[in-house]
């Protein structure tokens, strides 16, 4: 198991390198750092599908994003709650998670 602590700046700035650029760092209401990707779908129920998909892999590997559905515009949010903070874990799962965006 992925030891949940939380990534110092510097060190989420170097994962983020290893990630896909579509994945951005934020901040929320909080103040606690985040990691989010950004899928747009050509259709409101195309994107509940992407949804779906989602939901089975962090299901699978008991790692749960936040999911922000805005009409055809759905947010995916990593961090982990514990740690008030971005883990290995979170950006694990965000890679895992990655080939969905592509095939949406």
């Amino acid at each position: 198991m992925v030891e949940k602590t939380a990534l110092t700046e510097q060190e989420l700035e170097e994962k983020l390198k290893e990630m896909a650029p579509e994945w951005k760092t934020g901040k929320n209401e909080k103040d606690v750092p985040y990691i989010q990707r950004v899928h747009h779908a050509s259709k409101f129920m195309e994107g509940i599908e992407f949804v779906g998909k989602v939901a089975e892999a962090a299901e699978e590997n008991n790692h749960h994003p936040d999911i922000i559905i805005n009409y055809k515009r759905i947010s995916i949010r990593y961090w982990t709650h514990t740690v008030s903070g971005v883990t290995l874990a979170d950006v694990q799962m965000a890679q895992k998670i990655d080939p969905l965006f592509q095939k949406s």
